[in-house]
């Protein structure tokens, strides 16, 4: 039971090590992300998360995840606005985030459904 434990976390550490870069300071090397992509699913009509805390050039995946409903995100904002147009069941749309700021995706089939996003 021991060795098979030791293999999985080798395999974690590995896969977390080709997802970041480097970088030195004080001759110190660290880890960084160059960016993320998060995943928010619509489901039962809401988002989930309903918050997210996200850096500049980071990508959210909206995934519509019910069978049968249809949703359509959208973000008005100062800086910029966005429309994934209807999205079937099972599609998904990406939006890469380059304005710092709260921004609410919306919904605009279900008035109901948000999604506050904070980008520093």
């Amino acid at each position: 039971m021991f060795p098979r434990r030791r293999c999985l976390r080798s395999v974690l550490v590995v896969g977390m090590l080709t997802l970041a870069g480097s970088a030195t300071v004080g001759g110190t090397a660290l880890a960084t992300l160059a960016s993320t992509t998060r995943i928010v699913l619509q489901k039962g009509r809401q988002y989930l998360p309903t918050d997210l805390y996200l850096h500049r050039g980071d990508t959210i995946t909206v995934r519509n995840g019910d069978e049968s409903l249809i949703h359509h995100a959208f973000i008005e904002s100062d800086r910029f606005s966005f429309d994934a147009g209807d999205q079937e069941p099972g599609t998904e749309m990406r939006l890469t985030l380059a304005e710092p700021g709260d921004f609410t995706i919306q919904c605009g089939i279900h008035p109901k459904m948000k999604l506050t996003i904070h980008v520093e």
